[in-house]
């Protein structure tokens, strides 16, 4: 169980950390609790620079990656569109081909 306790954070980190709980949907203390377990989970002899230079490069490739997929779900956005487009013009070519195979047999079948 939970107990109450006081801490001193910065206005910066408060505001992060509400802004983080309402994207996730979640209490500040539930997140404030998350990140003491996160810190808690690294083995103590740990450079908190190296770590926090890690978090950095894996957020911008993170990012990267995320603007990469957007992209490519743009281009297959793009060509389905094209697919539906082509597949339009051939599904009215063939209603053509039909329609005047259909006009050659009725001429030639009339007396």
């Amino acid at each position: 169980m939970a107990s109450a306790t006081t801490i001193y954070i910065t206005p910066r980190q408060r505001q992060r950390l509400f802004a983080r709980a309402k994207k996730r949907k979640t209490s500040f203390s539930e997140e404030l609790r998350s990140a003491v377990e996160l810190y808690l989970d690294l083995p103590p002899e740990v450079d908190q620079a190296a770590f926090s230079a890690l978090v950095r490069r894996a957020n911008e490739s993170m990012k990267r990656s995320v603007a990469r997929l957007d992209e490519a779900v743009a281009r297959l956005q793009s060509a389905t569109a094209n697919l539906e487009t082509c597949e339009r013009k051939l599904h009215e070519l063939e209603q053509r081909h039909l329609r005047r195979a259909e006009e050659r047999d009725d001429h030639r079948s009339a007396p």
